[in-house]
């Protein structure tokens, strides 16, 4: 049925969109500075699998492709500006620069950050090059969370959880934040994430 003219569509011209996705730090061993990170927002999971983009020929690239390992970091927002720091300045040792504390992963040779939410051991599995971006599919080896958003059962409290998020286009890009208010997966349907079929409620 017709939507109305309120909810017209119209092409825009730009040769980036990004309708949302959450700022990463990308931990690696770097064969100058020992250890480096830059800023991503090219991610996503599905079950023990992570996928990365990176431009292709970065130093990251060369040293992620090289060592086959890496962490995907989650920060917040008290920590923007070493965020900012580590997406600018390439091959230099942002570490250092953006003074940010690490301890060596546990299964992977490549920085835990300290002041990250959330952070992602992860090996190379399969590397995909294409349209000047190097993508690493890899195996999650350990997740591990920062304390204030675990319950009493070790489960994530994803109500806590505030993650920065990446959107705009060629012209303009912005970081974007949750607000309050959230809903459990199923809600809105009558569903809860218990059921698991076709249909619920």
């Amino acid at each position: 049925r017709s939507r109305g003219k309120d909810l017209m569509k119209r092409e825009i011209d730009t040769k980036k969109l990004y309708y949302g996705f959450p700022v990463i730090l990308i931990g690696y061993k770097d064969s100058k500075w020992r250890y480096n990170v830059t800023t991503s927002s090219s991610s996503y999971t599905l079950g023990d699998m992570i996928t990365i983009g990176i431009g292709t020929n970065s130093n990251a690239e060369k040293n992620i492709k090289e060592y086959k390992e890496f962490t995907v970091n989650i920060p917040c927002q008290e920590i923007l500006n070493k965020v900012e720091i580590a997406g600018f300045h390439p091959g230099q040792n942002k570490i250092g620069m953006a003074d940010i504390t690490y301890d060596p992963g546990k299964y992977v040779d490549a920085p835990i950050l300290d002041e990250c939410i959330l952070s992602i051991e992860c090996k190379v599995e399969h590397i995909v090059e294409y349209g000047g971006y190097t993508n690493f599919i890899a195996s999650i080896k350990r997740r591990v969370v920062e304390e204030s958003v675990i319950d009493e059962e070790g489960k994530l409290k994803g109500v806590e959880f505030n993650p920065i998020y990446f959107v705009g286009d060629e012209h303009q890009r912005v970081y974007r934040y949750f607000n309050d208010e959230s809903k459990k997966l199923g809600d809105n349907i009558g569903c809860s994430a218990e059921d698991d079929g076709p249909t619920c409620g």
